[in-house]
């Protein structure tokens, strides 16, 4: 008798009771779905990096072999007047021959070529036609033009890192460069592929307001540039869960 009230009463003392049990694997529940977050959070910031990285190195040796063929590119017939054939024209003979593209949109904007994205603030935006559009291998999509005057000669690019995967937002998956053929004001940036608003310091990108990258309210034209400053990461200040992206 004595045994079997000595063995109801360790029972009763630690036996957990089905309300317990279940309060016990929904906190286990929420630990478990809050690292899984982190972790894919983690995941994507980095794969955003290696992706971004990889286009700034494919623009940089294209331009290099370039040089190599066509010699200085302070001297490259750039055009005067921003149009689809002008523009076009130029990539045909200067970049595209040390590019692996797997589609060439030329001057059209029809089909996969009609391309459509989202600025950091949930702006649709199109690029106008004058824009030359291609596909990497990879499946990057790229948008460039070149523009000039009597001070500057520079070619500007739209890189969609993943190409027309989700998101096709700036700052998430869209990423702007730069690349100067002339520059008057700063004979150093001459040469080189820079993500847009490279010359600001980290400061400068996460509060000023025309250039500011930490606020959703922005286009997120220079997050790029503030990866970059942040020796290639997605650190505190970045709009990474901010942006009023709509998945497409």
């Amino acid at each position: 008798m004595l045994k079997k009230v000595k063995t109801l009463f360790y029972k009763k003392r630690f036996a957990n009771t089905l309300a317990e049990t279940l309060i016990v694997l929904t906190i286990i529940g929420i630990v478990f779905t809050l690292s899984l977050g982190t972790f894919f959070a983690d995941y994507n910031k980095n794969q955003t990096v290696v992706r971004l990285k990889k286009m700034y190195s494919v623009l940089t040796q294209a331009f290099n072999r370039s040089i190599v063929e066509n010699g200085n590119p302070a001297y490259w017939d750039i055009p005067d007047n921003i149009n689809e054939r002008n523009n076009y024209q130029f990539f045909e003979e200067y970049l595209k021959p040390y590019l692996i593209l797997a589609q060439d949109c030329k001057t059209t904007t029809e089909g996969e070529c009609n391309y459509i994205f989202k600025e950091l603030d949930g702006t649709e935006k199109s690029l106008p036609p004058s824009w030359t559009r291609f596909f990497l291998n990879d499946g990057a999509f790229i948008a460039m033009q070149a523009v000039s005057n009597k001070n500057y000669k520079v070619i500007y690019f739209y890189v969609d890192t993943n190409g027309k995967k989700r998101l096709n937002v700036v700052a998430r998956d869209i990423f702007l460069f730069e690349y100067w053929l002339q520059n008057d004001k700063h004979p150093e940036y001459v040469g080189k592929v820079y993500p847009l608003g490279h010359e600001y310091d980290r400061d400068e990108l996460i509060s000023d307001f025309d250039r500011n990258c930490c606020h959703s309210f922005m286009s997120g034209n220079y997050c790029g540039a503030l990866i970059m400053n942040d020796n290639w990461q997605i650190i505190k200040g970045y709009p990474w869960a901010q942006a009023r992206y709509v998945v497409q």
